[in-house]
């Protein structure tokens, strides 16, 4: 049997690869994980794979499976020549889950307890109680409702949130009410004070947040993106924090990563930039489920969290 297993995370080292390695051989040990460029990875059948570049995937002649090492899957499959002959899956772990949980929270800690206001007052040294936003008053829209997107929603409403979700097709859920389709979303577009994206990156939401979406939500709004970047429209955001449609915009994830020095949102009062931190991989907590699916492939079955090709997730 073919044990070889590749390796490729854009931007981390060989000591990365190895700690992974470490922690997938407490779950299963039949194979040897090389990286991408080793001499050994034209063997492959399997990948673990981040943002890599489509032509070091095309050398893999043999590989028939690809497991993201991340809940998206938009930086595998999104090439337009991607091989449509191999599998891909993608992580689903209950870490990552809490971390952008804890993530979107404090987005939102931020917009309503106005912790931009108190800072700039601490540089005035100025001690005065700012207007609290009532959080109880505010309709919370959260545009992807998968396993992600349902424990935010859910953990939101655990804390007196007025929560609403968002998905492609209906969903039920007893914490939220679940809005689907192009008429919910347009519904939640004009309705909402908090636009949440969890989505996934698809030819549907590739620009789905655009000059017609800001101009269509309330005044003062506040959006956060934790989804991916191309699904908004860059300028047409910052027409909107011109037009005081978006009092505040807290941002994860670009166009273009890392965020180009020369981009207008360095320095725009009203945005705030994080380096796509919101909910990390956690080697610890994922290699479990990635080991056992592996095994699974090597054995001929299929794995949990296999992406349809054609939705795009």
């Amino acid at each position: 049997m073919n044990n070889i297993v590749v390796f490729y995370n854009k931007g981390s080292d060989h000591q990365y690869q190895i700690e992974w390695e470490k922690e997938l051989n407490k779950t299963y040990k039949n194979f040897k994980l090389v990286s991408i460029d080793h001499k050994e990875a034209v063997e492959a059948t399997v990948a673990l794979l981040w943002k890599p570049p489509i032509e070091k995937i095309k050398k893999l002649k043999k590989i028939s499976s690809i497991i993201s090492l991340g809940q998206g899957v938009d930086h595998i499959i999104n090439y337009p020549d991607f091989p449509k002959h191999i599998d891909v899956y993608r992580i689903v772990d209950s870490y990552m889950a809490k971390s952008m949980s804890h993530w979107v929270i404090l987005s939102i800690l931020h917009y309503i307890r106005d912790f931009e206001g108190y800072r700039n007052q601490q540089k005035e040294k100025i001690y005065k109680a700012r207007e609290i936003i009532d959080f109880q008053s505010l309709s919370i829209a959260i545009y992807g409702t998968g396993e992600i997107g349902t424990v935010v929603a859910e953990d939101l409403c655990r804390l007196g949130f007025n929560v609403n979700g968002w998905s492609r097709a209906k969903k039920n859920n007893k914490f939220f009410r679940s809005f689907h389709g192009i008429q919910g979303f347009l519904d939640l577009n004009k309705n909402s004070d908090i636009h949440i994206s969890l989505l996934p990156l698809t030819k549907e939401t590739d620009g789905i947040f655009n000059k017609t979406f800001f101009s269509n939500v309330k005044k003062n709004s506040c959006f956060i993106n934790a989804g991916r970047g191309d699904q908004v429209i860059e300028e047409d955001l910052l027409w909107a924090c011109r037009e005081n449609k978006v009092k505040i915009a807290i941002l994860d994830v670009y166009r273009n990563e890392p965020l180009p020095i020369d981009h207008p949102f360095w320095e725009n009062s009203k945005i705030i930039i994080w380096p796509h931190v919101s909910a990390e991989t956690n080697h610890k907590t994922a290699a479990a489920q990635v080991a056992k699916a592996i095994k699974l492939i090597h054995q001929k079955k299929i794995p949990k969290n296999k992406i349809n090709l054609d939705l795009g997730y």
